[in-house]
Formats: C-alpha cells, structure tokens, sequence
C-alpha cells in the first residue's frame, strides 16, 4: 500500500454526538465531493491520519483515498479542522480528483543552503511558506525548492521568481516576498518605529482620558 493511501468508511448519521463519539473511538469524521458528484460523510482512522500528515508534511496535500470495498481514488485535502487548545483533529475536508481537473491548491516552498548575507550578520526572514497556485493536477508539483545560497544582504526572493510548468497559474501577488535577508540596522529601525506607534497611541490614550475626566 502506498504511504499517502488513506482507507476511509461511509458515515452515518450527523450532529455533535454522532461526531463525538466517533473521535473518543479513534475515528475523524469528514465528506468527500467532487466536481458534479454529491457529497457523502466519511470516516478515517486517527492514527493513519496522523501518519499520513507527517508523511505529506512539505508537500502536496494529495491522498489515495481506499473505499471498503471498490477502486481507490485521488483526493485533495482541502480543508482541516483542529481544536485550538488540544490540536485533535476535528473533521476533513476531502476534495475528489478527475484526470486532468484545474485544483486551486497551495504548493509548499522548501528553501535550502546558507545565504551569503548570513556571513554579513544579514537576519534571514522567511515570510512565505506556500504558494498559491491554480493549474492541471498532472502538473502541480508537490512543492517549491529554492536556492538561497546566493541571497545578499538586502536581496530577496519573491514569487515572481518561481518556475513553474506552462499552464500553471500563480494566484499570489508576483512582488511578494517569499524569503529574504533582512540587515540588523533595519530590523532595528522597523523595531523602533513600531515601538514609537505604540507609544503615540498610549500617549493619545492617557490624553483623552485625561480630557475626559475634566470634562
């Protein structure tokens, strides 16, 4: 079996108890749709979910969803739910896949190397993680890998600087920056500016409440 296949069960019934008796049995409710298909409620198990994230972790959230009985299919994991304080997976949203179907998906970036603006005592600043793309599921890639090793003092690297294959569309703002090297004098001087804004409104504050109170 593939380690990005994902065995899931049909599900029946719906509301809050249905679903919280299904996560205390180790099972993650979720519903698959698809373009002109109706949507059905699944189940999947917890712990093959768990280890299908880590095993996707810094690519393409695509799965091999395996039915109980029939032929397995493509999935993109469009959407997951997660409980702010415990991070227990709360529900999925699967999104079945056709040959040759345009997904809107996010592509992960991986950088790799040593900048040379690091020797320079440059700050690396990493802004982006994703990319936000559109195009033919044949060629999405599973992620984005950037060179770093020659970024300067001041340079960055930004999405308009991302290869992709024809018929890919990139759905971000082509000036935004994904990595760059930031230099010490200007992350102190953003640093001060913000600590200058806040100070301002902390003045303008204490002023009118004094005004305020003589009135």
């Amino acid at each position: 079996m593939a380690k990005n296949a994902l065995h899931f069960e049909a599900r029946e019934g719906t509301g809050k108890s249905v679903t919280r008796k299904l996560r205390k049995s180790g099972k993650i409710p979720g519903v698959v749709y698809g373009r002109g298909e109706e949507s059905y409620s699944v189940t999947v198990d917890a712990e093959e979910f768990k280890n299908l994230i880590a095993h996707l972790r810094g690519k393409l959230m695509i799965t091999e969803l395996v039915p109980p009985q029939g032929d397995a299919f493509r999935a993109a994991i469009k959407a997951i739910q997660k409980h702010p304080l415990t991070d227990e997976f709360l529900n999925i949203d699967f999104q079945k896949i056709h040959t040759g179907e345009v997904l809107h998906v996010k592509i992960p970036i991986i950088t790799h190397g040593t900048p040379e603006g690091l020797k320079m005592g440059g700050i690396l600043d990493h802004i982006r993680y994703e990319v936000d793309v559109r195009g033919p599921v044949e060629k999405l890639p599973l992620n984005v890998d950037i060179d770093i090793n020659h970024l300067e003092l001041g340079e960055a690297i930004r999405v308009r600087d991302l290869k992709f294959e024809e018929g890919i569309e990139v759905v971000d703002p082509p000036q935004a920056v994904i990595v760059t090297i930031a230099s010490p004098r200007r992350v102190e001087e953003v640093a001060a500016e913000e600590k200058g804004e806040v100070e301002e409104a902390a003045e303008g504050e204490a002023a009118e409440k004094e005004t305020e109170s003589k009135e």
